[in-house]
């Protein structure tokens, strides 16, 4: 995306924190953004800007709740589409076209992986995905009890000299109850999924195919692979774990999702899921808030401790740290077992993957696949370079005095606590 581009969507971005944070509905929002950016772009593509960063594509009421589609084409913006556009380069999922009639792309929702790739892949900014700032701004100011659970991703992402002690710290003076390492839920998803490998091989299974995290992954071994559908782990995400769990735990909780991916919005959302998070920001929408809200992390002396997670819960952000995790904790649980992994980096590679399985064509028996290349660090709502990401990443984690997920005893006592009230399970995803 052009910085021109960048700079207005985030722009707009501060623009509705300052407003929601004052107003106290989404329509004097509208008009105060609207009033603000008008000069910036034509008057019907900032209309349609706006409205997206307030939740919908279409004019009309402003919805309380977000809901699908979550990815559009921005109307008025693309100047000059082609068969070569790097959206659909960028596109796994050959979800994006050219219209017959006037040469401008279509996105095909059937197909959309809503992994959100397309949206900063293209120069003019022309796709662009629903944002919930307000949302979250108004069940801050709703509720008392709005927890934020924070992907493992967040690391590194406010800048080098940011810790994640100040995060937390800054996510409390916005007006959060809590916050919770979405770690922490992986390390519940990987003794489940370790277990899940084990009894696999013991009957017999080729593979087990993972990377729960991962929604994008999740359909397109689901939707467009059937006939190795049911190698996919039934486990739903770290995300919707510990979202669970925090509302077992406070029958008046809400749950805030904040990360780098724009598929989490997606995921939240579908109906065997939506019990869990009740609204989802990328870390771009978060230093919004943060910025409108003048909050300067760098500055925050008060830092609260994050001790939620093990080391191999916090490497799930990158590629590689799922099925390190997963076999980490299997050759806790059984020494001798032999697990062969392959991993998939960007939704290309796990294309090819999916395919060599299928045609029986792979030496593997553990399959991870990441639909952003390096993993969820490298996902659209990122805010630095996915390697930098990555070594943020794995700092924090040698951080954890526990070194995997078995021997996490806060989340083992968790899934103990509530394992007839949590459910751990989602044959759909």
């Amino acid at each position: 995306m052009k910085e021109d581009k960048l700079k207005l969507r985030r722009k707009i971005y501060r623009l509705v924190a300052e407003h929601a944070r004052k107003l106290d509905t989404l329509e004097d929002v509208y008009e105060a953004v609207i009033d603000n950016v008008g000069e910036d772009v034509s008057r019907e593509e900032a209309e349609f800007r706006v409205r997206a960063a307030l939740g919908t594509f279409e004019k009309g009421k402003f919805p309380e709740e977000v809901d699908f589609p979550f990815i559009s084409i921005v109307e008025k913006a693309c100047i000059g589409f082609k068969d070569d556009c790097s959206c659909i380069d960028a596109c796994g999922a050959e979800a994006i076209s050219k219209s017959d009639e006037e040469g401008r792309p279509v996105l095909d929702i059937g197909k959309c992986l809503s992994c959100g790739l397309c949206i900063v892949a293209c120069p003019e900014g022309a796709i662009t995905d629903k944002a919930e700032i307000a949302q979250t701004i108004n069940l801050i100011k709703k509720h008392k009890r709005v927890y934020a659970i924070l992907a493992p991703a967040f690391s590194g992402q406010f800048g080098p000299d940011v810790s994640e002690e100040q995060i937390k710290s800054a996510l409390l003076m916005l007006g959060f109850y809590d916050v919770v390492e979405v770690a922490l839920g992986a390390d519940m998803i990987t003794v489940k999924e370790a277990e899940e490998f084990l009894k696999r091989m013991e009957r017999g299974d080729t593979f087990m195919i993972t990377s729960c995290c991962c929604p994008p992954f999740v359909r397109l071994a689901k939707g467009f692979k059937p006939k190795i559908a049911g190698m996919v782990s039934d486990s739903v995400s770290p995300m919707v774990a510990v979202a669970r769990f925090i509302k077992a735990e406070d029958e008046n909780a809400k749950v805030v999702f904040i990360g780098p991916c724009i598929a989490k919005k997606t995921e939240a959302k579908l109906p065997e899921l939506k019990d869990a998070v009740d609204c989802v920001l990328t870390f771009e929408e978060l230093e919004a808030i943060f910025d409108a809200y003048k909050l300067d992390l760098r500055k925050i002396q008060v830092e609260i401790p994050v001790t939620d997670a093990s080391h191999d819960g916090r490497i799930y952000a990158h590629t590689g740290g799922v099925s390190t995790a997963i076999t980490s904790s299997i050759k806790r649980l059984a020494p001798d077992i032999e697990v062969k992994i392959r991993h998939g980096n960007g939704i290309k590679e796990c294309r090819q993957i999916l395919d060599a399985i299928e045609q029986g064509e792979i030496d593997a028996n553990f399959v991870e696949g990441m639909a952003c290349i390096g993993g969820c660090v490298g996902g659209p709502g990122k805010l630095v370079d996915p390697e930098a990401g990555a070594a943020a990443v794995d700092a924090f984690a040698k951080k954890s005095p526990v070194k995997n997920a078995v021997s996490n005893e806060a989340a083992n006592i968790l899934v103990e606590k509530y394992k007839d009230k949590v459910e751990l399970n989602s044959a759909k995803m």
